[in-house]
């Protein structure tokens, strides 16, 4: 995931693992889904939102870079601080159009675990105070919750850019320091229950300063000595082979209750997300190294020369994101609705399907519009540059 190939290519890179992120996030908020089952949450200590998170760093530094050599400084800062306001537009979107699904599950009674996450209930008791709420983000509606987080990031990216750049080891440690006091800042997030964000900004920001970190100066945090790369590789598979062993064990209680003493599960289950538990990152970062290693051996690049549909979801993850939230609600109260409560394996395998083909066919056909627009947009520069050139030339005769 830390890449140091062409801009093309990590351009395209970034987009495929944010793509296969955004696939993940889709099927793991579908109750009774069997594809859940495969996802990286199954195989490590972390899920697609650290994924997505980290990448939303390293993308930020990336813009933030090529704006500034196009147009300069200001544009850059004003072109994240835009994003920003997108993100929280995104958001409200997404929270409003949660409320409205829910709602419509709700009132058509189909037994789906996502009505209560929607807050549809909670909705349809106070509907005024809960928009109030979704527009000041102290009500996060399901999925929607990491985009404030999100949203946040990117407003304060142009400063954490110029600490990065300067003083990048003052940056980590100063991130590092704000994650360990995370828990005592929550009081300060607006929050309609009193118990903050279901992502703890001030812990998350350590994933999206490390994304910068890989793409501003990772001469700071790869190695650079042959045998300490071959050592870190081997921390990193031995990290990664621990992580699917005991995300094995996480996921099945049964298997280690009768044999294990109480006090050593408690130790390391559960893994709390909401405050990026320090053995979610340890996890992230042995197979984010091993992802770099893939990375420059071009192994990634080959991938998504084949997986076109998936690069566009990433290319497009704002919008991807969005509709993949919905349909995810959709999907679920599809396959609940059908099966009249938990749907069995092979309803929920169809419901999977489609979720997926979906997301593939709607991010495909968003990427080509956006494409078109934009070549349209250089032919008409063009076409201007020509006209302009033609005048200049009848003025000179």
């Amino acid at each position: 995931m830390l890449l140091s190939t062409t801009e093309t290519q990590r351009r395209t890179e970034v987009d495929l693992i944010r793509g296969i992120a955004l696939i993940f996030i889709v099927v793991d908020h579908v109750n009774g889904s069997v594809l859940a089952d495969y996802t990286i949450r199954n195989f490590a200590f972390f899920d697609a939102a650290e994924i997505f998170v980290f990448l939303a760093g390293y993308s930020a530094g990336a813009a933030y870079v090529a704006m500034e050599a196009r147009h300069g400084a200001s544009a850059a800062q004003n072109r994240l601080i835009r994003r920003s306001w997108e993100i929280y537009k995104a958001f409200v979107l997404t929270g409003v159009l949660m409320l409205v699904f829910g709602l419509l599950l709700a009132l058509a009674k189909v037994p789906a675990p996502a009505i209560r996450s929607t807050e549809a209930p909670v909705f349809m008791a106070h509907p005024f105070s809960t928009l109030i709420e979704v527009f000041s983000v102290a009500r996060q509606p399901f999925v929607s919750d990491v985009l404030p987080m999100y949203a946040v990031f990117i407003l304060f990216a142009p400063l954490a850019i110029r600490m990065a750049r300067a003083m990048p080891l003052t940056f980590v440690g100063a991130s590092g320091l704000l994650w360990l006091m995370a828990p005592m800042l929550t009081p300060l997030l607006p929050s309609s229950d009193g118990n903050g964000w279901s992502f703890n900004p001030f812990a998350w920001q350590l994933l999206f300063g490390l994304g910068l970190m890989a793409r501003l100066r990772p001469d700071v945090i790869l190695p650079r000595q042959a045998l300490v790369r071959w050592v870190v590789t081997v921390l990193a598979v031995a990290v990664t082979l621990a992580g699917v062993l005991l995300a094995y064990l996480w996921m099945r209680p049964h298997v280690y209750e009768p044999w294990l003493p109480a006090w050593l599960p408690a130790m390391v289950f559960p893994l709390p997300k909401k405050s990026l538990a320090a053995l979610r990152i340890v996890s992230f970062l042995g197979l984010a190294w091993l992802c770099y290693l893939a990375v420059r051996a071009g192994w990634v690049a080959r991938l998504a020369s084949v997986m076109g549909p998936v690069v566009q979801i990433g290319r497009h993850s704002l919008f991807c994101f969005v509709f993949g939230a919905v349909v995810s609600v959709v999907i679920e109260g599809f396959t609940y609705g059908i099966a009249g409560g938990r749907p069995p394996r092979p309803i929920a395998l169809g419901g999977d399907i489609v979720a997926v083909a979906l997301l593939l066919v709607i991010g495909g056909w968003y990427g080509r519009r956006k494409e078109g627009r934009k070549d349209a947009r250089r032919e008409e520069r063009r076409e201007e540059r020509r006209e302009g050139r033609k005048e200049v030339r009848k003025a000179a005769a």
